[in-house]
């Protein structure tokens, strides 16, 4: 284990993958398809708001890390490790879906699925990632090109209005405030360059404080979830929005600059924390066998109704992590990469 990693983004990654397997939870049982009527289902909608800033979290980090990497060989060299490791598990998968799930294909149409990143149904973050780290070093030249702190500040307001602004506005609160869309996907250049912005300057946030806030933007959300679910049957209906919503980049950033600093001196769980953190990208791809064994578990001979199913979100997330982790450290035992 290296010496120089810093616990605090380390606690970041591993608390994304875990959200990542939380927001599954909501996926693959019938969180969506039941009205959120009573307090139970509230509750199920405040924590499937708190995990959502999952892949937010992992955008985040990616600009705090590569705020100073520059367009040559042997950063773009960096991309074959993530490309072997999502080979791997493509593969892993292809052979459960024919074997097990007896999917039918010839050779070229499991070829095709790796290609176009279907082989892995949650490989659809790898192409973002992919992108999104071809594009870092020369993001790094607009973001590191600018001279103050003021400039940097603007660089970011102006990719938010183009991203995250119509994200959340439009469509909503009788569309008091509608802005331009065509701008609205590169939503991740938005956390990238605010992963850039805690790099370079370190804000700090009291813990308490940054707790507190976090908790009141989740209870927000869960009310305007709530309040927008009326219009759809009263079922979850994303109303704020996904991602790229104003609101979860706001609690992206407060779970960020509240996290990125802690440290923790117990060697050994720094030790545990930092392993998960090294295996997040692998437990979050071979997560769509390990969650397909779990849920079908579930489903089959615990579940009766959505609100009973609460008191197993714990073991079911947890028994998806041990198994995906597992997984993850026989791969990378005997197929080293990095």
């Amino acid at each position: 284990m290296k010496s120089d990693r810093h616990i605090g983004l380390d606690i970041i990654r591993a608390c994304a993958i875990l959200f990542v397997l939380s927001v599954h939870f909501f996926l693959n049982t019938k969180f969506y398809e039941t009205p959120i009527t009573n307090m139970n289902m509230y509750i199920q909608t405040f924590i499937r708001m708190g995990c959502i800033m999952c892949v937010p979290l992992f955008l985040t980090l990616t600009g705090y890390l590569q705020r100073n990497k520059l367009p040559n060989r042997s950063y773009f060299k960096k991309i074959i490790p993530i490309l072997v490791v999502y080979l791997f598990y493509s593969i892993l998968c292809i052979f459960f879906r024919v074997t097990i799930a007896k999917e039918k294909g010839n050779f070229l149409f499991w070829i095709s699925a790796i290609e176009n990143f279907t082989a892995d149904p949650y490989s659809w973050y790898i192409q973002l990632y992919i992108g999104l780290f071809l594009l870092s070093p020369f993001l790094n030249l607009i973001y590191n090109n600018l001279i103050t702190k003021k400039q940097k500040i603007g660089l970011i307001f102006i990719v938010l209005i183009m991203t995250s602004f119509p994200a959340f506005f439009n469509g909503r609160f009788n569309d008091l405030l509608h802005f331009p869309t065509s701008w609205r996907a590169i939503y991740p250049v938005s956390y990238y360059f605010i992963g850039c912005y805690i790099s370079e300057y370190k804000p700090k946030v009291r813990k308490l404080h940054g707790i507190l806030l976090l908790l009141l933007v989740i209870g927000l959300e869960t009310m305007l979830e709530v309040y927008g679910s009326s219009g759809n049957g009263n079922k979850f209906s994303t109303y704020i929005g996904e991602y790229d919503s104003l609101l979860i980049l706001i609690q992206a950033v407060i779970f960020f600059v509240t996290v990125y600093d802690l440290n923790i001196k117990n060697s050994i769980v720094t030790k545990i924390i930092s392993l998960i953190s090294i295996l997040s990208l692998d437990i979050y791809l071979v997560s769509c066998l390990t969650d397909k064994v779990v849920y079908k578990t579930l489903l089959k001979y615990f579940y009766t109704s959505q609100e009973k199913i609460l008191l197993l979100f714990i073991p079911a997330v947890f028994s998806t992590f041990f198994l995906a982790f597992s997984v993850s450290a026989i791969r990378h035992k005997i197929i080293q990469v990095r």
